[in-house]
């Protein structure tokens, strides 16, 4: 049995879920932040007019950022989708680093879940604060729908998510029958 190594797929797997819920809670706060602006910005570019002979500031921005307010308005959906790709993808990972099975490994991947289930209470928690201030912020958060159920209800989902990854790290090695 391989001796050397086994530490790594679950610093790894944890590690990427831990960076995973911090990266998007953080994505989720500063599209918030840029949507809020844009929301106040681009109304009054629109609403400017003709400040040269051959300068229509509101064709042009009418042009230029309508598409980009588009792309801003449905971050929020893009991040939640990242998000649960990012899961599936550190999920897969699980099965690729399914070839250790010592008892201290188990022991230790138990240890890990349990902290990270604690890191994604205390950043829902933190996310939550910004979810139910009564700010543009808050109101922006709460029109994305997908990010924000995933990010609050992360410490249930990340649980669930662990309990699959360890079900899947710990059920047997490579050998699947085959001889392959």
């Amino acid at each position: 049995m391989k001796k050397k190594g086994q530490l790594m797929p679950i610093v790894l797997l944890v590690g990427g879920l831990i960076a995973l819920l911090i990266l998007s809670i953080f994505l989720m706060i500063g599209w918030s932040s840029v949507k809020t602006a844009t929301d106040v910005i681009i109304p009054e570019f629109t609403s400017i007019g003709v400040i040269a002979p051959n300068a229509n500031v509101s064709e042009y921005a009418e042009k230029v950022l309508t598409p980009m307010d588009l792309i801003i308005q449905n971050a929020g959906l893009m991040i939640g989708l990242i998000y649960i790709i990012g899961i599936l993808g550190l999920l897969s990972m699980a099965f690729i680093f399914r070839d250790s099975s010592n008892g201290w490994v188990i022991a230790f991947f138990v240890v890990t879940v349990i902290f990270l289930v604690m890191i994604c209470v205390i950043m829902s928690n933190f996310y939550e604060e910004f979810y139910l201030s009564q700010d543009d912020i808050g109101s922006t958060l709460r029109d994305a729908g997908l990010a924000s159920y995933l990010i609050i209800y992360s410490p249930a989902i990340m649980a669930i998510i662990a309990f699959i990854a360890g079900a899947i790290l710990f059920s047997g090695g490579g050998n699947n029958g085959l001889g392959v």
